[in-house]
């Protein structure tokens, strides 16, 4: 059994995605309700425990786990949802083209996937504190980026509500 603490430190259950040549096709805001979406999703019909995300204009920031599902069954599955999204949002704006999506937005182009290694975000999207010895400038600005940012877990451990559902109980896997 995992809790909480420990999960948010395992790394092989956390991600950085990095958007690739289709967030350019679609306005910011589209693109945050489509990955929110997606990751709901993954939430309700594969069990994710998702404990901490972040949304940026070109990145997702992601960790969570599932009792039954591997993470990775988990990504490949967010990318397809992703995918539909896309095109439903294509199909919206009267831009739909089959040749195009089946070719362009195959769900292994969508992200670049990375390992999630910043430690500060790590904190602040899972509602834990960052404190060190000095003042700091970056980590003002980023404290008040997540703290302020509509698509972010941190709203959920500050007692807000974000658009994705986040276990912001301990988890027990």
């Amino acid at each position: 059994m995992i809790d909480i603490e420990e999960l948010i430190l395992l790394r092989e259950h956390s991600r950085l995605l990095v958007m690739n040549s289709w967030r350019l096709d679609i306005p910011e805001e589209h693109r945050n309700i489509i990955i929110a979406n997606a990751l709901n999703n993954c939430v309700l019909y594969k069990s994710l425990n998702l404990v901490g995300y972040l949304i940026t204009s070109r990145r997702l920031f992601i960790i969570g786990a599932s009792e039954n599902t591997p993470f990775q069954e988990i990504l490949y599955y967010f990318y397809r949802c992703v995918e539909t999204g896309i095109a439903e949002y294509k199909k919206m704006i009267n831009d739909y083209d089959d040749a195009y999506h089946l070719e362009h937005h195959v769900h292994h182009k969508l992200f670049t996937p990375y390992p999630f290694l910043n430690d500060y975000i790590r904190a602040l999207i899972t509602g834990k504190e960052v404190h060190i010895g000095y003042y700091d400038p970056y980590l003002e600005r980023l404290k008040q980026y997540i703290h302020n940012h509509n698509y972010c877990s941190a709203l959920d451990y500050l007692g807000g509500k974000s658009p994705v559902i986040v276990a912001t109980d301990d988890i027990i896997l």
